[in-house]
């Protein structure tokens, strides 16, 4: 990674801290207005990968990591109900009344993150502009990365929307952004096959790992025990991973380190690059501000 983009490394964890404390108090309130309102959650969920048209293919573009029999089972179920139409090419077509649907739930975590009130200097209009330039900056870029993930996922914010929502709407295309770096950098390594991947990414987390305890841990992208071990043993004979004395039990080999740790490098290289739009000051007034609203959040959530 450039020495230059040193500096800027503590910034996506302070984005990505933020945008779960937005999380945790939005999704309470767009899941209550699901089920009140007999709406599919999911239209929600994977309104991140775009309310036009659904297919694997387009799914994997930006989740290549989930059982992709999940998702047909979740077209299924929304084609029968008529929140999506077959066309052809094994694609479905978003009908207007999923996205209105998926619209108006999404509306009510906006209302209710919309009463959070700014104080000690957190200026939300000031901190929507900064972050506008990033957004801004990054879908004019170069690419790699190819941006699939910033121009297909559904906005709900407006021009007219209240600063709060603008500002949880540019942190998520901020978030898809490095969606789309991460992919453009890891991708060739692993192709077709993202459970490898995660596999290698479950034995750098730390401890020695089993294919039962990948399994359960990553009990929501789909997969079995015994997917697990099949991508465990493509680890090792790839040099990602190997056994332990402990039988059953894998650790990353220092090939699977090092290529992870430059996998990360060449995400943030990506990522960081459309930052060049930024002046110093700009960049330390945002990280202030980025501070105070993740800060805020966490006083927002305990109060309500």
């Amino acid at each position: 990674m450039p020495m230059e983009n040193e500096p800027l490394l503590k910034f996506w964890t302070l984005i990505y801290s933020t945008i779960r404390e937005i999380w945790q108090i939005v999704e309470p309130r767009i899941e209550d207005a699901a089920l009140r309102l007999d709406i599919p959650i999911e239209l929600y969920y994977y309104s991140e990968l775009g309310l036009d048209t659904f297919s694997i293919e387009e799914f994997q573009k930006r989740d290549p990591f989930t059982n992709p029999e999940q998702f047909e089972r979740l077209f299924a179920r929304l084609d029968v109900k008529g929140w999506i139409e077959p066309i052809p090419d094994g694609k479905y077509q978003v009908t207007q009344r999923a996205r209105n649907a998926a619209r108006q739930i999404i509306q009510a975590g906006d209302r209710y993150l919309s009463s959070f009130k700014p104080h000690s200097g957190l200026d939300l209009p000031r901190l929507a502009a900064l972050l506008k330039q990033i957004v801004m900056a990054n879908g004019a870029e170069r690419e790699p990365p190819a941006k699939w993930a910033i121009s297909r996922r559904f906005r709900v914010a407006e021009k007219d929307s209240p600063p709060m929502v603008q500002v949880r709407e540019y942190l998520l295309d901020i978030f898809a952004y490095r969606d789309d770096s991460h992919l453009a950098a890891a991708r060739p390594h692993f192709n077709e096959a993202g459970i490898v991947w995660i596999v290698l990414g479950s034995l750098i987390g730390g401890t020695d790992v089993t294919a039962q305890q990948i399994a359960e841990k990553m009990e929501f992208r789909g997969y079995e025990a015994f997917d697990y071990q099949i991508a465990l043993d493509a680890a090792v004979e790839v040099g990602w991973a190997e056994l332990t004395e402990e039988p059953g039990m894998y650790r990353p080999t220092a090939q699977g380190r090092e290529l992870r740790e430059q996998v990360e490098r060449l995400t943030d290289e990506y990522f960081f690059r459309p930052w060049s739009v930024m002046t110093g000051d700009e960049l330390d007034e945002l990280y202030t501000q980025l501070t105070k609203l993740h800060d805020q959040l966490i006083e927002f959530k305990k109060m309500k």
